[in-house]
């Protein structure tokens, strides 16, 4: 029996000439492995375009139950992006996001909550002129909170560190080799109570947001099993200098 759903495309894989495996993040069921067929006219071409990494789907499919390997028909945007594609420095954070979703949501089952956290955030992020530099620290911080492993914020005091692997803050002058310091323990603990609208207010370079993204990789490694390391941060660090 056919449902209508949504769903965020995490990771296309080419699986032979005419069709791909697609992972997609769906409102209804979670991470969803697809099997998609595309011919190589150009009428299908663009719909090949459809299983881009962050495009956000409409569409009807099987639900099996057993499957590992679902079919799906009727498949078109749900809305168009019309600044992350264009935009250099947007781009690079999206593709970084989408790297990072790819691997936590591997097996997150339904969780609709989380699907209208992550679509929201997307479109607030492509309509932002400006004012979202920290986008992609918050957006990770309160992913982690749908995740099960927020940072514990409530023993934060000033001038302690932050430990990665107990996901709460620390004195500074316990020993840990996962260790944030206190200057980045508190802007952690300012960007968890932040939200989009009022982040812009926290002050940060560049260097400090090249050294909490790093912080964040190994905090999601800490705390979801054979998370592997994220390739595109060299390339925002590089899109960003």
């Amino acid at each position: 029996m056919y449902i209508d759903d949504k769903g965020l495309v995490l990771r296309t894989v080419r699986y032979d000439d005419k069709s791909f495996i697609v992972h997609l993040f769906t409102a209804s069921h979670g991470h969803v492995t697809f099997m998609v067929n595309v011919s190589r006219s150009k009428r299908s071409g663009a719909s090949a375009r459809l299983f881009q990494p962050l495009s956000f789907l409409s569409f009807q499919w099987d639900a099996k139950p057993n499957a590992t390997l679902h079919r799906m028909k009727e498949a078109r945007l749900l809305f168009t992006l019309h600044d992350i594609p264009y935009h250099p420095v947007k781009r690079s954070i999206a593709m970084l996001l989408t790297e990072f979703m790819a691997h936590a949501l591997s097996n997150e089952a339904e969780n609709t909550d989380l699907y209208i956290y992550i679509e929201h955030s997307v479109q607030w992020f492509d309509a932002a002129s400006d004012g979202y530099a920290n986008f992609h620290l918050v957006f990770l911080l309160k992913l982690a909170r749908f995740l099960g492993f927020a940072p514990n914020i409530e023993g934060y005091a000033e001038g302690c560190c932050f430990d990665l692997t107990r996901g709460r803050f620390a004195p500074s002058d316990i020993s840990a080799n996962t260790l944030l310091c206190s200057t980045d323990a508190t802007l952690l603990y300012r960007l968890s109570m932040t939200n989009y609208e009022a982040m812009s207010s926290i002050a940060m370079s560049r260097h400090d947001r090249a050294r909490l993204i790093r912080s964040l990789a190994a905090y999601y490694t800490q705390h979801i099993p054979a998370f592997p390391s994220i390739k595109s941060l060299e390339i925002l660090q590089e899109v960003i200098d």
